[in-house]
């Protein structure tokens, strides 16, 4: 993905910058890497807020795990229709654009595709491949026009698919010639509003600035239904981001720490899927609110592991590598107690509860056990360090959580 400069500091190792602070239901977690400072800020009290605010920073694509700070404005390349001065304020500017030739000889699928075209575009699971991506998204156009309904062997496509990733496309130049009122209508297609956040951000391009890289419209989407799935979609780009550095540690490894290592892995996703279930599923932004939080483990797991591949290892006082279990016990069964004392109707809301509290517990047990095991034949020396520092994560996580009645 080099050839579009979407990886950012692909191959960098993130310093350890990590904190977890208390409150209601979130965490901030802050990385570093060589290239700079990146802040990943998730407090579920005021998510809504962050997200509903266009002026963090325009998200950069960081949606829900990262706020830019800075280059906020867009700078548009010379070239083609690559102009943005002039453009007009709404969507009914941009229905008379005249379509490509190729768009008229795509016939309407009888039933919505499964070609998911982000993933060629973004190169997720795949290599980077413009002109399959476009294919794809002209049958995907096709379908939503039709009404075909969602595919349910890719189901973020649905919505982060045909318009919208033509209108991506259209407007980086990404395999065509860039042509910014084209990609407008296609964003109008996507979600009208959406489109009228991105014009209003367009029109101070004439301003001198940095660019934050190429454009994505699901920076820009306005509602809760578009943000969900495009959520799922930044989630699916760090996933693959994150499963590529796990692959290029595999060929220093021994048989038995490969083996190790694919076990943790493998305890690590148990533990994110039983995360879920500890996270407050009140709202309409329980989807984004959950992979939000999931994002931040997933994170943390990275980077922890980045550091200890450094010889990079915790500094923990010996009285608290000895404290760690018995302060996550006892914080364990506050919360347990409290979790227990909530009524039927906020547990109806999405109230974390006690049972769930418990079952995420189990999982994060044998993901400890996983991190022990691993670490024992990686790092033999520091694995009371590791298995401390990997439960005081956990401690931290567990005071972030609080009954509706707090």
């Amino acid at each position: 993905m080099s050839e579009r400069g979407f990886e950012g500091h692909a191959g960098e190792k993130p310093s350890n910058v990590l904190d977890f602070r208390p409150g209601l239901g979130g965490m901030v977690v802050g990385e570093r890497t060589h290239g700079g400072p990146h802040l990943h800020l998730i407090h579920m009290a005021t998510l809504q807020t962050m997200i509903c605010d266009r002026n963090l920073g325009k998200r950069a694509f960081g949606f829900l795990t990262a706020v830019v700070v800075g280059c906020c404005t867009i700078v548009v390349g010379a070239g083609g229709q690559s102009t943005t001065t002039g453009l007009g304020a709404d969507c009914s500017a941009y229905e008379s654009v005249p379509l490509p030739a190729e768009a008229e000889s795509v016939p309407v699928p009888k039933t919505a595709p499964a070609c998911a075209s982000y993933r060629s575009y973004r190169g997720i699971g795949r290599p980077v491949n413009y002109a399959e991506a476009r294919a794809c998204a002209w049958k995907e156009r096709a379908a939503q026009g039709a009404n075909l309904g969602q595919n349910q062997k890719e189901p973020v496509a649905w919505v982060v698919g045909g318009s919208l990733i033509l209108a991506d496309m259209y407007f980086n130049g990404a395999g065509v010639k860039r042509d910014v009122r084209l990609a407008l209508r296609f964003a109008c297609e996507s979600e009208e509003e959406m489109a009228k956040l991105a014009l209003e951000d367009l029109a101070k391009t004439d301003r001198k600035s940095r660019t934050a890289g190429p454009v994505e419209f699901c920076d820009y989407a306005a509602t809760t239904f578009t943000e969900n799935f495009c959520s799922g979609y930044e989630s699916e780009v760090e996933d693959d981001r994150r499963s590529r550095y796990y692959d290029s540690l595999k060929p220093s490894m021994s048989a038995d720490q490969r083996a190790a290592f694919e076990k943790l892995l493998a305890a690590q996703d148990a533990y994110i899927e039983a995360h879920a279930r500890e996270v407050d599923q009140g709202g309409t932004i329980r989807a984004i609110r959950t992979m939000g939080s999931q994002a931040i483990l997933k994170d943390l797991f990275r980077t922890e592991l980045a550091r200890f591949e450094r010889k990079k290892w915790p500094v923990l006082a010996d009285k608290l590598v000895g404290a760690a279990d018995a302060l996550l016990d006892r914080e364990l069964k506050m919360k347990l107690v409290d979790l227990g004392k909530q009524t039927e109707e906020e547990v109806g809301e999405g109230a974390v509860t006690s049972d769930n509290l418990s079952k995420a517990e189990t999982a994060w047990e044998a993901y400890r056990d996983a991190w022990v095991g691993f670490a024992r034949l990686r790092y033999p020396s520091e694995v009371d360090q590791i298995r401390a520092e990997i439960t005081l994560d956990r401690y931290r996580f567990v005071k972030t959580i609080h009954s509706y009645g707090d």
